[in-house]
């Protein structure tokens, strides 16, 4: 942990709770609020140079294993941003929504220096334990923030730079929030700026991937107000339920369509078109153009159907009989066109095990699934590797 003079760090945040000190920014007021809360409400001792505290392994299993559809949606974006930022020596990290740090990325050689700084798997950083710092801001703010070394409450975290965005659950509810967080940074605060975007950009991707995961059982718009960027970068997406209801949106969503913030509402009172039609229409065949009623501004979407659930009970099958289903099965996949998504994932899958010379282990973390998930995976979509072509 960081040594800071304990009596120029106590004055400090004396300073600015008593509002001898203003900082610049929109995020003056929110960190003087918190300086004010960790102080009087929590407690804490702004001098303390102990780390944050760590799950146990059985307590972080715990965890993890309730937010699997989280960690499985997150899991590739947080490796193309750690991507990203490695080179300024930023490790990433993904929380719940208590502040429970459940994935991290870091470079392998500076893993001890972050993990002596608190920024490590199982730290928690609420604003109860912790006070004033990125996690801590978002999760009770539900807004990005940078909070830049000496802007920590504790003493402990006063040489960190942290850029924290929430990511948020198909009904606005908070998920987590995503973290990328330097050692050593400089001095000025502006230096933060681009890593800022990053991640909140990075948080709305996250966001999309568990969308798309969470809304397999509805029809799902993929869509942009510009036709041209549809297939390439839909920043709409809209879950619609059997009846014709659109039952979740995104947050671009209904920052673009403010109609899309009181939900669930029937298709046809949104847009100028019938459940039927859009049901009609086939991810594969070309786009939908829609109007909104109530601005008359087109949009243009890709359809995704329901992935059909398999709830019905299978009759008992002989030896034989499973026999001749696989080979069956086997047929179908080499002579059956996939779709478009189909086709996309296969290409994903391939990409990684190719990357990880074909270690299924490693290429499972590498698309941010487990190995059981990838296995059923290369199953279904017909992958053999090349070697066994």
């Amino acid at each position: 942990m960081p040594y800071v003079p304990s009596t120029r760090h106590i004055d400090r945040v004396c300073n600015v709770i008593e509002g001898r000190t203003v900082r610049p920014g929109v995020d003056g007021a929110r960190l003087a609020s918190s300086y004010r809360r960790s102080l009087e409400q929590y407690h804490l001792d702004p001098c303390a140079t102990v780390g944050p505290r760590v799950l146990t392994v059985p307590e972080l299993r715990d965890v993890q294993h309730r937010e699997e559809s989280f960690l499985r949606a997150s899991g590739q974006c947080l490796s193309r941003l750690h991507e990203m930022v490695r080179e300024a020596d930023y490790c990433v990290m993904l929380t719940d929504a208590q502040g429970v740090t459940i994935d991290y990325r870091v470079d392998r050689e500076r893993r001890h220096d972050f993990k002596r700084a608190g920024l490590y798997l199982g730290s928690c950083w609420s604003e109860r334990e912790e006070g004033t710092c990125g996690v801590a801001s978002v999760l009770l703010d539900a807004e990005p923030i940078t909070v830049h070394r000496m802007d920590h409450f504790r003493a402990a975290f006063t040489t960190l730079t942290c850029s924290a965005s929430p990511i948020f659950g198909l009904h606005g509810e908070l998920l987590g929030v995503l973290d990328a967080s330097a050692v050593r940074s400089p001095d000025d605060r502006e230096s933060q700026r681009l890593v800022n975007h990053i991640v909140r950009q990075s948080a709305l991707l996250i966001e999309d991937a568990y969308f798309l995961n969470a809304a397999t059982d509805c029809w799902v718009l993929l869509a942009h107000r510009n036709r041209h960027y549809v297939e390439a970068q839909p920043e709409i997406l809209i879950a619609v339920d059997a009846s014709g209801n659109v039952v979740a949106v995104n947050r671009r969503a209904r920052e673009c369509m403010p109609a899309l913030n009181a939900l669930p509402r029937h298709v046809t009172a949104l847009f100028d078109i019938t459940a039927e039609r859009l049901f009609d229409t086939r991810a594969a065949r070309g786009l939908v153009s829609l109007r909104l009623n109530d601005t008359g501004s087109p949009l243009y979407a890709r359809v995704r159907p329901p992935m059909l659930a398999r709830t019905t009970r299978r009759p008992v099958l002989t030896p034989r009989d499973l026999a001749a289903a696989r080979t069956a099965s086997q047929t179908a996949l080499q002579t059956a066109p996939l779709s478009d998504d189909d086709a996309l994932e296969r290409r994903r899958i391939v990409a990684a095990l190719s990357d990880a010379k074909w270690r299924t282990e490693l290429a499972a973390q590498a698309l941010g699934i487990s190995r059981a998930t990838l296995y059923r995976r290369i199953a279904r979509l017909g992958i053999k590797p090349p070697h066994k072509c």
